[in-house]
């Protein structure tokens, strides 16, 4: 399967990394001179050269040019490779590929059989209507708009960033599955298709509870505690914080039995999860956390799950680069680049096992390193006609 890759930044780059990690030629094209997320971040340096963190993140497996997409022979590039292609992944903003002349008709025209997958922040509306379609937007900016930060922080605080591009990640796997969704479309139709994935979507997705319980219920979710369970949340302990989760009547009774307070369990008060939740500034979290902040992190976890009352520590960064969890699940690779030697990058949570029999982590491509080898390869083009378009600056 080969995969043009037009993304740039995050959540087109998620999706396009997860096709390779299953095989896909991706053919990652940048602008001469690299993406813009090239510019932006911490500057890496190795036996090779140098190179961006955050274009790493994201690159494993992909072979990567360099191709000046607004003139005339990078264009014609570009439409050659759309004909041999399977998948197209974008993430500009809408129109911008339609006004490089590569709008959904010509694609089609083009490759019949080609799936068109975009990822903006409102969405495109040649799919369905979108009247946000136009608004400038990053990941922080759906997830306020589709109310995810209204919820995040402490009750009575400001709301509050998740502190990472939440919904950069979300929508990248959402247009992963799209697109796999279309191509096993196409098997049935013999037809590519549209799919339109909006940061926005994705994120209401995340918010479905909240809407659901103020549209059913008619009460608003607090920002920072779940409305339907308490305790649900992190406690403060003597070292840091622990998750504990209690969903139902057992849980609950374990916790307390746990915390040597068997009383709470019979409080008229404190029968359901949604009482607890209306109660639990008052009377669960005084309780809970005079026990937790008395231990630290690892004794009130053990004490807890010995009572097997769902329970975690917060984990810190230092802590999850040390945690044998993620290295047996290879969720950190050793992975191979041009200018860098090796550098450790997150692996793929999705886990098939035939595709994981004695497979090595594909390597990180350096700006540009696979031009000629796709230019000859996929084009037919010779060094003459190559070394024309590098003088002329067509390809990098």
């Amino acid at each position: 399967m080969i995969v043009v890759d037009l993304t740039q930044i995050v959540s087109g780059a998620v999706t396009s990394m997860m096709l390779a990690d299953f095989g896909a030629d991706v053919i990652k094209i940048e602008p001469v001179g690299g993406e813009t997320y090239r510019k932006a971040g911490y500057e890496l340096h190795g036996p090779g050269g140098s190179t961006n963190l955050n274009i790493l993140r994201f690159s494993r497996g992909k072979k990567s040019i360099e191709l000046d997409l607004k003139s005339e022979r990078g264009a014609q590039i570009l439409a050659d490779l759309v004909v041999q292609a399977d998948v197209l992944v974008e993430n500009f903003r809408p129109g911008v590929l339609a006004r490089l002349g590569f709008d959904w008709e010509r694609l089609h025209e083009l490759n019949p059989r080609l799936v068109y997958t975009s990822i903006s922040g409102f969405g495109h509306d040649d799919v369905l209507p979108s009247p946000y379609r136009d608004l400038p937007a990053y990941a922080i900016i759906a997830e306020a708009m589709a109310g995810l930060t209204h919820l995040a922080g402490e009750k009575d605080r400001p709301p509050a960033w998740m502190g990472f591009a939440m919904s950069d990640i979300f929508s990248g796997t959402c247009a992963f599955a799209g697109t796999l969704v279309a191509l096993r479309d196409r098997d049935r139709t013999g037809e590519g298709t549209r799919v339109d994935i909006g940061m926005f979507d994705a994120s209401l997705l995340m918010n479905d509870l909240p809407m659901a319980y103020k549209e059913h219920v008619g009460e608003a979710m607090g920002r920072g505690q779940y409305a339907l369970q308490s305790p649900w949340g992190p406690f403060e302990t003597s070292d840091g914080y622990v998750i504990i989760a209690v969903l139902n009547g057992r849980e609950w009774a374990a916790l307390c039995e746990c915390i040597g307070r068997p009383d709470l369990a019979e409080h008229p008060e404190l029968t359901t999860g949604h009482q607890r939740s209306k109660a639990h500034e008052r009377l669960v979290r005084p309780a809970v956390e005079e026990w937790t902040r008395a231990r630290t992190r690892a004794e009130a976890v053990a004490a807890l799950q010995g009572h097997r009352v769902p329970s975690a520590p917060v984990n810190t960064t230092d802590d999850l680069l040390e945690d044998p969890q993620v290295a047996a699940r290879q969720m950190r690779q050793e992975t191979a680049n041009r200018e860098l030697g090796t550098i450790r990058t997150v692996g793929n949570p999705i886990k098939v096992a035939s595709s994981l029999v004695g497979q090595e982590p594909a390597a990180l491509p350096g700006l540009g390193e696979h031009t000629d080898e796709v230019l000859r390869s996929r084009l037919g083009l010779d060094d003459a006609a190559i070394a024309a378009l590098r003088e002329a600056k067509v390809v990098g």
